[in-house]
C-alpha cells in the first residue's frame, strides 16, 4: 500500500513539473522598460520623431521593448546626460552633441559657425564625421543610434543688428563652449543657460541676446522677451541618441534589429522634417510680433572673419582624424 502511495505521489509530481515546464517555455518574455531623457517638450518636432520611433520599437518588438520617454530635463539634466548613459544610469538618452565639445573635439564639429550653410553641407558633413563620431562613442561605451539636425541657429536680439558692435556689451547665451567663444568674440559676455532655462533667463535678465534655432524660440516663446530675429543661419548644431554599448547587447538579436530599424527611420525622418519645420517656425515667430531680418553686408562680413578664427582654433585643438574629416567634407562639399 504504501509503495502504491508513493508511486502515485511521484507521478502526480512529475505531471505538476511538465505543467511548471510547459508554462515557462510557452510564457511570454516579461517587456523591458527603458526610461530615456528627452531634450524639448512633446510640441518639439525632435521630440515627436524620438516618440515614434519609441512607438516602432515596441510595435516591432510585440512589446517587448518598451522605451518611456522623459522631456525637458525631467529625468537627467542635459549636460549630465551622456554620463549617464555611459555609467548605465539610464540605456540610452538624447542630448546635445556639441555640448561636449571640450571633451572631445569631434562632438564640435557641428556647431562650428558657417562651416555649412544648408541642409544638404550638413548632411556631408555629417556623412564625413559619422565614423570617427561612431568610434569615439564606442570608446566611451556608447553606440550611436541616430543624428537629427536642428533649424540652422540665428540670432536673437533687443535691437536691429547691422553689425556684430551691436551685440558687444550683451550678456549673451552660451549653450557649448563655441557658442560661449563666439559670444567673446562679438564683445558680449557668454552665459551659459540650459534650453529648458531660456525663458526664465531672459525674464530674470540673466541673459538678453542668444543664438538659437526658431524651435527652441517657439518652444520658449521667445517674442515675449526679444523683439528681433536675424536670420543668419550660423550652424544646425546635431542632437544625437546614443545607447549603453552593454544595454544594447543583453538586448536579443531581433530586437536590437528592431532598434536600429526604428533609429535609421527616426534618422532619415528628422533630416527630412527639419528644413520644413524651419520655414514654419520663423513664420510662427513673425506671426507672434516679432521682426525677422536677413543680415546686413556688415554683419555678414563680421560673421566671416569670427568663422575664420573659430576654425583656427578649433583645427589646432584638434588631432588628424578630425582634421581627415573636415578635408573629407570639403571635397565632397
Amino acid at each position: 500500500m504504501a509503495r502504491l502511495l508513493g508511486c502515485c505521489l511521484l507521478k502526480q509530481c512529475v505531471v505538476a513539473a511538465g505543467i511548471a515546464v510547459g508554462v515557462a517555455v510557452t510564457a511570454p518574455a516579461l517587456a523591458q522598460k527603458w526610461d530615456m531623457p528627452v531634450r524639448s517638450n512633446p510640441q518639439n518636432y525632435m521630440t515627436k520623431n524620438i516618440i515614434q520611433f519609441t512607438e516602432d520599437v515596441k510595435k516591432s518588438t510585440d512589446g517587448k521593448l518598451n522605451i518611456v520617454i522623459h522631456t525637458e530635463d525631467s529625468l537627467v539634466k542635459q549636460p549630465d546626460v551622456k554620463r549617464a548613459v555611459q555609467t548605465g544610469q539610464v540605456p540610452l538618452g538624447e542630448l546635445l552633441m556639441s555640448m561636449h565639445s571640450n571633451e572631445k573635439p569631434i562632438y564640435g564639429i557641428d556647431t562650428i559657425p558657417f562651416l555649412t550653410t544648408n541642409y544638404g553641407e550638413n548632411a556631408k558633413l555629417l556623412e564625413a564625421a559619422r565614423p570617427l563620431l561612431t568610434k569615439v562613442l564606442d570608446q566611451q561605451r556608447l553606440k550611436l543610434l541616430f543624428v537629427v539636425p536642428w533649424p540652422y541657429n540665428s540670432y536673437y536680439s533687443q535691437k536691429s543688428l547691422s553689425s556684430v558692435r551691436d551685440l558687444a556689451g550683451t550678456k549673451f547665451r552660451a549653450f557649448n563652449p563655441t557658442t560661449g567663444r563666439l559670444a567673446e568674440l562679438m564683445g558680449a559676455t557668454p552665459v551659459t543657460v540650459q534650453q529648458s532655462e531660456v525663458s526664465q533667463a531672459f525674464s530674470t535678465g540673466v541673459i538678453d541676446a542668444m543664438i538659437t534655432s526658431p524651435a527652441t524660440g517657439v518652444d520658449t516663446q521667445a517674442w515675449d522677451f526679444v523683439k528681433y530675429f536675424t536670420d543668419v543661419r550660423a550652424m544646425a548644431p546635431w542632437n544625437i541618441v546614443v545607447v549603453n554599448k552593454k544595454a544594447f547587447a543583453d538586448l536579443d538579436e531581433s530586437t536590437q534589429d528592431a532598434v536600429l530599424k526604428a533609429a535609421a527611420a527616426a534618422e532619415k525622418r528628422g533630416w527630412e522634417w527639419a528644413p520644413q519645420e524651419t520655414d514654419k517656425l520663423i513664420k510662427t515667430l513673425a506671426d507672434h510680433g516679432m521682426t525677422v531680418e536677413e543680415p546686413t553686408e556688415q554683419l555678414k562680413a563680421d560673421l566671416e572673419k569670427i568663422h575664420e578664427t573659430l576654425m583656427k582654433e578649433w583645427l589646432s585643438r584638434s588631432g588628424p582624424e578630425v582634421k581627415e574629416v573636415i578635408e573629407q567634407y570639403r571635397q565632397a562639399k
